[in-house]
């Protein structure tokens, strides 16, 4: 008997060939995309990483109207924020995703999509936002231009002086030092920053920050489940638990 039924297709995309895996018996759907798995949910679309529930819980505390996320791959964290009432631009260099994303996963309409570069997209924009998530990869690396003073620059555009901005980071091994990088250099250009880290060697941190008016960041607590997904609960609900706040480590 095949306990873990799959069904797989591939779709084509300028960025590189998106492969879809859902399990027939759970409903469970996966985007991998140059060697990186990207999104996982359970039928419902709802996320099984709980990187992507980490965000969630910490955005929702800074109580958002607007957020910008630059990043869509299956659109997950979008869908979940939409549903909590938040009203969602998504930017990505990558037309194919949206497609995706509201065919198969379930993305809202009432998201804005936008392809393009991210990072010009932040920079040429007049709108401004209460949160600015960026959570966009090739394969498992963030793009270099959202670790520099430029990519400081443009967030400073366009995050409300009572926003936040958020950016999901992973780690490749425990010498990996991105996040600590990036929380560095976003200090260096006069951001308020925390980093809050997931265990183990191979993990997501996510680096937040704020920059003007009432500090924001420093009063976030450990986020919790607040969507729990139909599978997996207890294994996010722990991971959310051993999660740490912790300094930013220097050179």
């Amino acid at each position: 008997m095949n306990l873990n039924p799959r069904k797989a297709s591939t779709h084509a995309s300028k960025v590189g060939q998106v492969r879809l895996v859902r399990n027939t018996r759970t409903g469970t759907l996966l985007y991998a995309q140059k060697g990186g798995n990207q999104t996982a949910t359970d039928a419902e679309g709802i996320s099984l990483d709980s990187y992507i529930h980490a965000l969630h819980g910490l955005v929702l505390q800074t109580k958002p109207k607007t957020a910008l996320m630059i990043g869509c791959a299956g659109g997950t964290l979008a869908t979940m924020l939409t549903r909590a009432g938040v009203r969602m631009t998504v930017v990505d260099i990558d037309k194919a995703a949206f497609t995706l994303a509201k065919k198969h996963f379930g993305m809202p309409k009432s998201v804005k999509c936008y392809t393009a570069d991210g990072l010009k997209f932040m920079q040429r924009t007049k709108a401004k936002f209460d949160a600015v998530i960026i959570d966009a990869f090739v394969g498992e690396k963030i793009p270099p231009q959202f670790k520099d003073d430029t990519f400081c620059a443009a967030a400073r555009c366009c995050v409300r002086k009572t926003g936040a901005l958020f950016v999901n980071v992973c780690l490749d091994g425990r010498k990996d030092r991105t996040a600590d990088e990036l929380g560095l250099t976003l200090r260096r250009n006069k951001w308020r920053v925390r980093l809050i880290d997931q265990r183990g060697p191979f993990r997501n941190a996510i680096v937040m920050a704020d920059h003007r008016a009432k500090p924001v960041v420093r009063k976030l607590k450990k986020p919790t489940l607040m969507a729990p997904p139909a599978l997996d609960r207890k294994r996010i609900a722990y991971e959310l638990r051993v999660m740490r706040f912790r300094p930013i480590k220097a050179k």
